[in-house]
C-alpha cells in the first residue's frame, strides 16, 4: 500500500515562524530577493536556507509489524529524516529520490516525523534549484514478504514478449490493456498477443500486476525495443527516430521547483503542440511525474544524472561530494527510470571537462559500466562541450577554489564584487561575446583531441555547441553516433539538415525549449531600463508561462512540421529604447498587428516559411516578396493599422499557405481561459488560468498591461500569480501581479475539501471578470 503523504506539514525557516504546509513545497521562492546574495543571477537572486517540516501520524497496531519505508522523491538539499527523534535517514544530492525505511522504528499510535533540509551553502548550483521538499512524499506499507522491486523489459516486437523480473517468490503476473487481461503467468517472460506497440506517436501503456498471497503492485509499462548505430541511427521498434529535443530545467515557472503532477504534464503538453518529441532533462535527474507525462502523452527522454562531477562549476556545489555519492546518485536515477518506455538516453554529464584529461575519461568508463550493469538496454551519452574541453587543457576556464575548500557559508559579498566566471558560466561568457565564431571553434584537430578519448567510452557522444564537427566526424570515425545535446535555435536549419544527412547524429536538442527560473537574463530582449532584477533565463522558446513563442514556430518550420508560413511582429512600444542582446535568443516577435501609438513608425516583421518566396501585405497593398534566408524573411513595413498578411509562394508565384495578424479593436477586457472547470479535492490537483487583455473579439493586445488582484473564495487556494516576464520587481507568490506584454498566469490549486471555488480577477480600469472551478 502507497499512502499520500502530502498534507499537514508543519514547515519552519530557520528563526522563522511555524506555518502548515501542503507538499510539495519550495521554500526559496518565498525568500525575499538579494541583489548581493552569493547565487545572484544563476538563482535568480534567490538565496537559500535551512528549514524544518515536521508531520504528526498515526499508524494502526498492525503496521509495525509490516515493511515501513517513506519515499522522498526530491528534497534540495543535504536532508536528514528523524522517526521520534532518532535519526533514520540522510541524502544530500538535490535531485534524486531516496527512502527512509522505519520498519521496526515506527510504533502503533502517535508517531513523530521531523525532516531538516540545508540549503545555506551557496552558490551551489548554476540555475534555480529551489529549497525544501519540493517533490512528493509517500508512505509505503508492505508485508515483509511482499512484492519486491519489479523490472520489466521488453525482449521482442515479434511477437511481443516481455520478461517480468521480481526476485518476489510465489508470485503471479497479469498483463492489464486497460480493463481487460491480456495475458498471465509467473515472473519471467510472457508473451502478449496482438500487442500495441509504445512509440513516441503510439504512446500505448499497459499494467503489469504482480499478485502474491498477501501483497499486490501495480507497475504501468510500454512495449518497445531499442537499438543503436551509427549505420541506422536511433531505432524505436525497429524504425528510425530523429529526436527533435528540447531542454528544459527542472522548475515549473512561476511555481518555482514544486514538482505537481499537473505542472509537468503541462509542460510535455505544450512541448507536443509546438513540435518537440524528445526533451533532455538539463541537469538532473527528472521527477516521476514528468516520466509518467512523458509515457503518457509520448515524448522521447534524455535523462541526465548530473551537471558536473570533480571539478567544481559553483563554489558548493555538488563536487564536494562526488566521489562518494555518484554511485548511489546515478544508480537512483536508473533505478527510478527502468520501467519508463519513454526513457530513451542516459546522460552521465553535462559540460563536463574532465573529460579533457585521462582521469575524467576513467570517470566516464566508470560510470557508463555502471549505466550498463543496471540497463543495458539504453545507450550512455553525455553532453561534452568542446570548446570548453580544449580550453580546460590550456587551464582556461577552470574552476580554482578547489584545494582551500571549506564547508561553511561565504563572507558577505560586496556589492561590487564580480566573481571570476569558470566551466559552463565561462562558456556562456564567451558565447555572448563571440556568437556565431562559436561554431568554428569546435572544428579542428585540437577539438578532435579534446574528446576522441571520450567518445570512445560513450555509446552516444553528446555535443554541445558543436554541430560543426558532424560533417568531419562521421568521415572520420564511421562507428561513431552522436547527438546534439545543447544547440542554438538559430542555428538549427544547418543542424537538422545534418540530422537529416547523416544517420549517425541522431538528433538534436535545442537549447531552451521551455524559459526558467535561474541563468537570469542570459538569454533576454527587453529594453535595458526595465526595473527590477533578472529572474528567469529569457531563453525558452516556450515562454515562463507556457506561451509557445516565435522561436518554437521558427522550429516547426526547420522540422518541416508547418504548412503555413509564421508571422511575427518585434514589440513596436520598444522600438525606441535600448535593449539588451543575447546569443540565446534569435528574436522576440509576437504574434500581433496591435501598437496603438506607434502609427507610421517602422516595424520588424518576421515571416518563417519553407517556401521558395513570401510576400507581405499590409491592407492588401504589397510591402515586398522575399526568397526566406535559412527559412527567415525580414520585413520593414511602416505600422498601420488593419490587416497584416504572409502568403508563401511556390516556384510559380502561386500561393501555397497564409498567415495573417488583425488590429484588435478599442475595447478592452480581461480574458480568462482556464484550462480545466473540475478538480479533485486532493490538495495536489492544479487550474492553470491564462489571463490575457484582449478587445472584445479576443484579440491579443500586447501594448496594454494592467496591475492584477485576484479574490477566492472556496475550497482551493492560490498557488502563484505571474507573468514571463524576465526581469522584475515582483513576486509569484501574492495576490497581486501585473501583466507582461499583456498576459500573465494564475494557477489554483485543489483543497481537500468539495466544493466551488469562485475567482475574480480585477484591475484598475478593467471590468472584473470572474470563474468558477468545481473541486469534486
Amino acid at each position: 500500500m502507497i499512502f499520500d503523504f502530502n498534507n499537514d506539514w508543519l514547515f519552519c525557516r530557520q528563526d522563522g515562524e511555524p506555518k502548515t504546509v501542503t507538499l510539495p513545497h519550495d521554500a526559496m521562492l518565498e525568500e525575499p530577493r538579494q541583489k548581493n546574495c552569493h547565487n545572484g543571477k544563476d538563482c535568480g537572486y534567490f538565496p537559500g536556507g535551512k528549514y524544518s517540516y515536521e508531520k504528526h501520524f498515526a499508524v494502526p497496531q498492525e503496521y509495525p509489524e509490516q515493511k515501513v519505508s517513506i519515499l522522498f522523491e526530491g528534497v534540495y538539499q543535504n536532508a536528514v529524516v528523524y522517526l521520534n527523534g532518532e535519526p533514520v535517514a540522510k541524502h544530500r544530492y538535490g535531485y534524486t529520490e531516496f527512502t527512509a525505511d522505519i520498519t521496526g522504528k515506527v510504533r502503533k499510535g502517535e508517531n513523530f516525523l521531523r525532516v531538516t533540509v540545508d540549503n545555506s551553502l551557496e552558490p551551489n548550483c548554476r540555475w534555480y534549484t529551489g529549497s525544501g521538499i519540493y517533490r512528493p512524499v509517500h508512505l509505503m506499507v508492505k508485508p515483509k514478504d511482499g512484492v519486491r522491486p519489479v523490472k520489466i523489459r521488453t525482449v521482442s516486437i515479434a511477437p511481443a514478449v516481455v520478461e517480468v523480473q521480481t526476485e518476489t517468490e510465489h508470485a503471479a503476473v497479469e498483463i492489464w490493456d486497460g480493463a481487460q487481461c491480456v495475458a498471465k503467468g509467473a515472473p519471467g517472460v510472457i508473451e502478449i498477443p496482438q500487442a500495441k506497440l509504445w512509440d513516441a506517436e503510439h504512446p500505448n501503456l499497459y499494467t503489469c500486476v504482480i499478485k502474491t498471497e498477501n501483497d499486490e503492485e501495480s507497475v504501468p509499462f510500454g512495449i518497445r525495443t531499442l537499438t543503436w548505430s551509427a549505420k541506422t541511427g536511433l531505432c524505436v521498434n525497429g524504425n528510425t527516430v530523429k529526436l527533435r529535443g528540447g531542454c528544459i530545467h527542472h522548475d515549473n515557472g512561476i511555481l518555482g521547483a514544486c514538482g505537481f503532477a499537473d505542472a509537468e504534464e503541462r509542460r510535455i503538453r505544450i512541448m507536443k503542440k509546438a513540435g518537440y518529441n524528445a526533451v533532455r532533462c538539463a541537469h538532473n535527474p527528472a521527477s516521476r511525474a514528468l516520466l509518467d507525462a512523458c509515457d503518457r502523452l509520448g515524448m522521447y527522454v534524455m535523462d541526465e544524472a548530473f551537471d558536473g562531477w570533480y571539478t567544481p562549476k559553483t563554489y558548493h556545489d555538488y563536487s564536494r561530494i562526488f566521489e562518494s555519492a555518484w554511485r548511489e546518485d546515478l544508480s537512483a536515477m536508473i533505478q527510478k527510470d527502468y520501467n519508463h518506455p519513454s526513457v530513451v538516453l542516459y546522460s552521465i554529464g553535462n559540460e563536463v571537462t574532465e573529460t579533457a584529461c585521462e582521469q575524467g575519461v576513467q570517470t566516464a568508463e566508470q560510470m557508463t559500466a555502471l549505466a550498463h550493469t543496471l540497463d543495458n538496454t539504453r545507450p550512455v551519452t553525455a553532453g561534452i562541450n568542446v570548446l570548453l574541453n580544449v580550453y580546460n587543457q590550456k587551464g582556461i576556464g577552470v574552476y580554482k577554489e578547489t584545494e582551500s575548500y571549506k564547508p561553511e557559508p561565504l563572507p558577505p559579498k560586496k556589492q561590487e564584487e564580480k566573481k571570476k566566471e569558470s566551466g559552463s558560466a565561462f562558456f556562456n561568457m564567451v558565447m555572448q561575446h563571440l556568437g556565431p565564431l562559436m561554431f568554428y571553434m569546435s572544428k579542428g584537430k585540437k577539438g578532435d583531441a579534446a574528446c576522441r578519448a571520450v567518445a570512445e567510452k560513450l555509446d552516444i557522444l553528446g555535443l554541445n555547441y558543436a554541430a560543426s564537427r558532424y560533417e568531419e566526424d562521421c568521415l572520420t570515425y564511421p562507428n561513431r553516433i552522436m547527438v546534439g545535446s545543447e544547440t542554438i535555435i538559430g542555428e538549427l536549419p544547418y543542424n537538422w539538415e545534418q540530422v537529416k544527412k547523416h544517420p549517425a547524429v541522431i538528433g538534436d536538442f535545442a537549447w531552451a525549449a521551455i524559459d526558467y527560473l535561474g541563468e537570469a537574463g542570459i538569454g533576454q530582449m527587453i529594453p535595458q531600463d526595465t526595473p527590477g532584477l533578472p529572474i528567469a533565463a529569457g531563453s525558452g522558446a516556450i515562454d515562463l508561462t507556457g506561451n509557445i513563442t516565435a522561436e518554437a514556430y521558427f522550429q516547426q518550420t526547420v522540422w518541416g512540421l508547418r504548412k503555413s508560413p509564421y508571422l511575427g511582429v518585434r514589440p513596436l512600444i520598444w522600438s525606441h529604447k535600448k535593449m539588451t542582446g543575447s546569443a540565446w535568443r534569435m528574436t522576440n516577435a509576437v504574434e500581433s498587428w496591435t501598437w496603438p501609438g506607434c502609427e507610421g513608425q517602422k516595424a520588424t516583421v518576421e515571416v518563417y516559411s519553407d517556401a521558395p518566396l513570401v510576400a507581405l501585405y499590409c491592407n492588401n497593398r504589397l510591402i515586398g516578396k522575399k526568397k526566406p534566408k535559412k527559412y527567415r524573411a525580414i520585413f520593414k513595413a511602416a505600422y498601420c493599422p488593419g490587416t497584416l498578411r504572409a502568403v508563401a509562394l511556390d516556384a510559380d508565384g502561386n500561393a501555397i499557405g497564409q498567415a495573417e495578424l488583425k488590429t484588435a479593436g478599442e475595447e478592452i477586457k480581461i480574458l480568462l481561459s482556464p484550462e480545466k472547470t473540475v478538480i479533485h479535492a486532493d490538495g495536489q490537483e492544479l487550474c492553470f488560468i491564462p489571463i490575457t487583455l484582449t478587445d472584445a473579439n479576443g484579440i491579443w493586445k500586447p501594448a496594454k498591461e494592467a496591475r492584477l488582484s485576484i479574490h477566492m473564495d472556496g475550497p482551493a487556494q492560490l498557488q502563484a500569480l505571474g507573468n514571463a516576464a524576465t526581469q522584475t520587481t515582483e513576486t509569484y507568490t501574492d495576490n497581486t501581479h501585473s501583466t507582461w506584454l499583456g498576459r500573465a498566469l494564475a494557477v489554483v490549486r485543489a483543497g481537500t475539501k468539495p466544493g466551488t471555488a469562485h475567482i475574480t480577477i480585477t484591475a484598475e480600469g478593467y471590468a472584473p471578470q470572474s470563474v468558477e472551478i468545481r473541486i469534486v
